[in-house]
């Protein structure tokens, strides 16, 4: 038995296969404007899941690069401190040696000290260096105090060894740390710190009264000091170089690592606007046609055919 379709039953059905023809042409509309293939997770939870995954991944790599450019900046900025001590204690050793000279008449000598009395006091406000957030970098933790305390003429270390470790990617953790009485020499070693040594070189060249062969001998025994001096300052600032250099290492491989998790993101969620523009013109062709077709079986009926 041959079924029947009542006029309404036809209209419906033309209606239907348009509300369906907008509903695609929307959808791919939607697409288009968002750039993304997925526009709910019930579209592809298998991808909306792997979409999840890798976009915390590089939300972990945007913290790990913060990390880094942080502890970059603050290296450098205590490595260019270090440096200007390194240069102030290898000045200090030059007046030493040229201080070492019998031909020097005493005026020569006051000359000197006078420098060396510069120097000391340069060398203990670079010890008072402050970052740009106004801490002091080679106090720890306390960086609201400053590292040394100076006493009749007597300078103490108050500070601390305590610095923060900055999570640089997975397993990969660096300080920005500075050994502050390494560098300054304010240890309960044998060796007298920087402070002391331009102490003792300024004073020195100062005493009018001093022998020739207390002078060299006492000359001869700052120099030692302040080659020591030096030798720690130089170590300290070529451990920061090596940690920049590390830091700059793993911003690389964080770079190339965020670059591959991108270009899988794009693969899961990019539209392929070509294809998507070629799918909208041809929508749009099929809901013209049936809205052509909705619009031509609106008047037919059975009288039509009689």
């Amino acid at each position: 038995m041959i079924g029947r379709l009542s006029s309404a039953q036809l209209h419906q059905g033309s209606l239907d296969v348009i509300l369906d023809a907008q509903a695609r042409l929307q959808r791919t509309q939607e697409e288009l404007a968002s750039g993304k293939r997925i526009l709910s997770p019930s579209d592809d939870p298998v991808s909306t899941a792997r979409i999840s995954v890798i976009q915390s991944e590089l939300s972990r790599i945007e913290t790990y690069q913060r990390n880094a450019d942080f502890v970059l900046g603050d290296l450098q900025f205590k490595e260019d401190t270090i440096a200007s001590i390194e240069r102030l204690v290898q000045r200090a050793k030059e007046l030493a040696l040229q201080g070492n000279n019998a031909a020097l008449g005493q005026a020569d000598k006051r000359a000197i000290a006078g420098e060396i009395e510069v120097i000391r006091g340069q060398l203990l406000s670079l010890s008072r260096t402050k970052n740009a957030n106004g801490d002091f970098i080679f106090s720890g933790s306390r960086t609201d105090t400053a590292p040394f305390n100076e006493v009749n003429n007597e300078i103490q270390y108050v500070g601390d060894a305590l610095f923060p470790v900055f999570n640089l990617g997975p397993g990969i953790a660096l300080d920005t740390s500075i050994d502050t009485q390494a560098i300054f020499g304010t240890t309960n070693d044998s060796d007298q710190s920087l402070f002391e040594s331009l102490e003792t070189l300024s004073s020195v060249l100062s005493d009018a009264d001093i022998t020739s062969a207390d002078l060299s001998a006492n000359l001869s025994s700052v120099i030692d000091s302040l080659s020591s001096g030096l030798e720690r300052v130089t170590t300290e600032r070529a451990s920061l170089g090596v940690r920049m250099n590390r830091v700059d290492d793993q911003v690389s491989l964080n770079d190339s690592f965020n670059l591959r998790l991108k270009t899988s993101l794009s693969g899961l969620q990019d539209l392929d606007y070509a294809k998507a523009i070629s799918e909208m013109n041809l929508q749009m062709v099929a809901l013209e046609a049936a809205q052509k077709a909705y619009t031509n079986t609106q008047g037919l009926s059975l009288f039509n055919y009689l």
